[in-house]
């Protein structure tokens, strides 16, 4: 395997985890281990005392009676030297002084000798139990030493030993047992890691592919989730949700640059229609300026249509800055209403703005004015002569609510929610007398999402329309 294969067979995500599987899983049968070899060591030892406790027990009996002391001793100490194997009894019997009263032989061969904390410790009432390794044998013992107390009074002290050459020898065949088990349970713990990496990564790989495969022309498919409700599916869910998101945004601007396409070549066309006819013959120089002037008006329109496209593009890609600052809305309206009392005065409107209390916002002026303009223009524009228009402006806990109320056309149910759409029209032809081409709205929709608010909606055709702007109140 060369470097360059080697390298990239390491990066693999199941071989990571696989290796942090071995990790972990080494680390977890070595404590374990470890703890049971501590249990069993603590355990042999647990009774290895207790036998020594079984034994000072009997010799305490011995001396209670008082009578034929040595002789007793020297029965026990027959008996156990000719019928104990595994866990011989070496002993000894001082007096309350610390002389010793009697000792076994194979006591004295130990070299074990009492020392002055442990005799302090007996004094006081103690039995304590420790180990001893012998600096003539390399065996290591336990041993007992208890007090016998006549009269309240220390008159011996019972020490009791054994070997712990089979408690060591039971450790080491444990030892060398979990040593020979643990080269199974490494390959055995490598295998289960690698089969669960590899399962658990499989739906990452069926996602990657999938993924892989779908593009802007089908973005229609949607990867299948497994059914088994855990991190995977969520994984799958969410792309598909941004699958969803994407195919939504692909589709709004295949019809956003159809529509404007189509917007753009309407008056461009009839710009072009109109220069063939001006050319075709000879005319009065004052066809050609009102030819011009018309031109002139279709430029303007077409650079306002473009302008508002460029507007769009850049809030859609979150370009467009705001220079948010504290500002009287209640001003703002008042300022825009008066500059179109005269062009509803003009078309035989009422144009009213009730009165309203000082009401701050954090805005930012140029696009509320842009916002308030479109909704107040487009008022204007629908409302037929004789019809009225009513501002609003009012304010609750959290929002400033400014209302614009007409009585113009309306707008049918079924058209409601698709008037913040780009160049959506209710009415087509009228809106070519306007001069309107469906971007208004979807500007005055952005700009109060821009701001945290929102726009509302109230018409009913042929009676007229209320649009309700909410934008947040400039908190003190």
């Amino acid at each position: 395997m060369s470097s360059k294969t080697r390298a990239k067979f390491l990066r693999r995500t199941d071989v990571k985890m696989t290796f942090w599987y071995i990790l972990t899983f080494f680390i977890s049968a070595l404590i374990i281990c470890s703890f049971l070899y501590m249990r069993l060591k603590h355990q042999l030892i647990k009774e290895v005392d207790q036998l020594l406790l079984d034994e000072t027990e009997e010799f305490v009996g011995i001396l209670s009676e008082a009578k034929d002391l040595e002789l007793k001793f020297k029965n026990i100490e027959n008996i156990n030297s000719g019928g104990r194997f595994y866990y011989p009894i070496y002993f000894r019997v001082l007096a309350g002084n610390g002389n010793t009263f009697y000792r076994s032989k194979t006591f004295g061969e130990i070299g074990y000798d009492t020392n002055n904390t442990v005799f302090n410790h007996v004094q006081q009432g103690k039995q304590i139990l420790e180990d001893f390794r012998s600096a003539r044998r390399r065996t290591p013992y336990r041993f007992v030493t208890v007090p016998y107390f006549k009269d309240g009074k220390l008159s011996y002290v019972v020490q009791v030993g054994t070997h712990l050459r089979f408690v060591r020898k039971n450790l080491s065949h444990f030892k060398w047992n979990l040593l020979a088990a643990f080269p199974i349970i490494l390959i055995l713990g490598t295998l289960g890691g690698w089969v669960l990496a590899r399962k658990s990564l499989s739906p990452i790989g069926y996602i990657a592919s999938k993924a892989k495969s779908i593009t802007s022309q089908n973005l229609s498919q949607r990867l299948i989730q497994r059914g088994t409700k855990d991190e995977m599916d969520d994984l799958i869910q969410t792309i598909n949700e941004m699958i969803a998101r994407l195919e939504e945004s692909f589709k709004r601007m295949a019809e956003f640059t159809a529509d404007a396409s189509h917007e753009l070549k309407t008056p461009l066309c009839a710009l072009r229609g109109e220069a063939e006819l001006l050319l075709s013959k000879e005319r009065a120089s004052e066809e050609y300026q009102e030819g011009l002037a018309h031109f002139i008006e279709r430029f303007d329109q077409l650079s306002r249509m473009i302008n508002d496209l460029i507007l769009l593009s850049k809030s859609d890609s979150s370009q467009v800055e705001l220079n948010m600052i504290p500002l009287r809305v209640d001003l703002l309206i008042k300022d825009i209403g008066d500059f179109f009392q005269v062009l509803a005065e003009q078309k035989n409107i009422s144009l009213n703005i009730d009165p309203c209390k000082e009401t701050m916002v954090m805005g930012d002026k140029i696009r509320l004015q842009q916002l308030f303009t479109n909704l107040i223009d487009n008022a204007v524009k629908f409302t037929p002569e004789g019809g009225s228009i009513q501002i609003r402006v009012e304010k609750d806990t959290d929002f400033a609510q400014v209302k614009v109320i007409d009585t113009g056309i309306g707008i049918p149910i079924e058209e409601q929610k698709n008037i913040f759409k780009r160049f959506s029209r209710v009415d087509k032809s009228r809106s070519k007398e306007t001069g309107g081409v469906g971007l208004g709205l979807s500007i005055a929709e952005w700009i109060v999402n821009a701001h945290h608010g929102r726009i509302e909606v109230d018409s009913e055709f042929n009676k007229g329309s209320t649009f309700t702007v909410y934008l947040p109140l400039k908190k003190a």
